[in-house]
C-alpha cells in the first residue's frame, strides 16, 4: 500500500502517512467504494439533499402551516342573495285589465266620469281655499281606488263607493294618508328622476289604506315604499309604453288623414281613437295599477 498522496510505502494499519500526513483510505486496491457503486440498471440513483437547513422566518412557518392542512377539504357553500320574485309581463297588466274592462265598460266608465266631474267641480269651487279642497279630492280619489279594487275582483261597482272613504270611522286616517302621500310628493316633484321614483314609491297608499283597515298613514307610506321595492322600473314601463303606443297610434292616424281621396277615413279612425283615449284612459290607467298592486301582494305573500 502507498500513500495516495506522496507514493510512500505505508506500514501496515497505518491511518496516517508517515511522510506527508494525510489520511490514509484503507479500502484495498481494486475494489470500489460503496458510495461510488452504479446504481442497477433500471433505478435512479438516490439524490441526496445538501441543501442547507432552513430554521425560522416564513418558509417554516409557512412549511409547518402546509403540512398541518387536512389532505382533503370539504367545497365551500356559497349563498345566493335574495332575489325578488318577478311580476311577470307588462302585457299581462293590460289584458287583466282589458278583461276587467270589458266586463263592465258602461258602469266603470260612467263611475270614472262622476269622479272626474266631481273632482274639477271641488277644485274650482275650493280654488281659493286649497287645504280645504285638496283632501277632499284627495278622498274622493281613494274611493275612485276603492271601485278600482272591487271592479278587478269582480264586484257589483256603485256609485256611492266613490263616498266610502268619507265615512266618520275612517275619515282622518283616510285624509292623513292621503295629504301624507301629496305631501311627500310635492317635497320631491322638484326634484328631476327622483320625483319620478318617489310617485311610484308612494302610488300604493290608497290601495294599502283600504286594503289593510288598522295601519296608520305613515306605516301606510312605508309600506307602500317596501312593497314597490324592485318593481318600480317595471311600474314605470307600464305606464311609459302605454303613453308612447297611444302618441304612435294618433301619429300615424294623422299622417294617413293627409291622404287624398281616402284620408277621411283615416279621420274617422283618429277621432273614435281620440274619444276612446279620453273616455277610457283613466279608467284604464287605474286598472294596471290594480293588476299590479295585486300582483305585488301575491308575490310578498300579503
Amino acid at each position: 500500500m502507498t500513500c495516495p498522496k506522496c507514493s510512500s510505502p505505508l506500514p501496515e494499519d497505518a491511518k496516517f502517512c508517515p511522510i506527508c500526513g494525510s489520511p490514509v483510505n484503507l479500502q484495498p486496491a481494486g475494489e470500489a467504494p460503496a458510495e461510488s457503486a452504479a446504481p442497477a440498471e433500471g433505478t435512479s440513483a438516490p439524490v441526496e439533499n445538501t441543501a442547507p437547513p432552513v430554521s425560522g422566518g416564513w418558509y417554516e412557518s409557512s412549511a409547518q402551516e402546509y403540512q398541518a392542512e387536512p389532505a382533503y377539504t370539504a367545497e365551500p357553500v356559497y349563498t345566493a342573495a335574495p332575489v325578488k320574485a318577478t311580476l311577470g309581463s307588462i302585457l299581462d297588466f293590460y289584458r287583466e285589465a282589458l278583461a276587467v274592462l270589458a266586463s263592465k265598460p258602461i258602469r266603470l266608465w260612467g263611475l270614472s266620469l262622476l269622479y272626474g266631474l266631481i273632482a274639477v267641480l271641488i277644485s274650482s269651487l275650493g280654488a281659493a281655499v286649497p287645504l280645504i279642497s285638496l283632501p277632499i279630492v284627495m278622498l274622493l280619489q281613494l274611493g275612485f281606488t276603492g271601485v278600482l279594487l272591487d271592479g278587478f275582483h269582480g264586484k257589483e261597482v256603485r256609485s256611492e263607493q266613490l263616498f266610502q272613504a268619507f265615512r266618520k270611522e275612517e275619515l282622518l286616517r283616510n285624509a292623513g294618508g292621503m295629504c301624507w302621500q301629496g305631501l311627500w310628493n310635492l317635497i320631491w316633484a322638484f326634484v328631476p328622476v327622483m320625483n319620478v321614483i318617489k310617485y311610484y314609491s308612494y302610488s300604493l297608499v290608497p290601495y294599502i289604506l283600504l286594503t289593510d283597515k288598522e295601519i296608520s298613514p305613515t306605516d301606510a307610506l312605508r309600506k307602500s315604499m317596501r312593497m314597490t321595492d324592485g318593481y318600480k322600473a317595471k311600474m314605470f314601463g307600464a305606464d311609459i309604453l302605454l303613453v308612447v303606443v297611444i302618441w304612435v297610434v294618433m301619429l300615424v292616424l294623422g299622417l294617413l288623414m293627409r291622404i287624398r281621396y281616402i284620408g277621411w277615413i283615416f279621420g274617422i279612425v283618429f277621432f273614435a281613437a281620440y274619444l276612446a283615449v279620453c273616455l277610457f284612459g283613466t279608467i284604464f290607467f287605474g286598472l294596471v295599477h290594480t293588476a299590479i298592486f295585486e300582483k305585488i301582494r301575491e308575490v310578498n305573500g300579503d
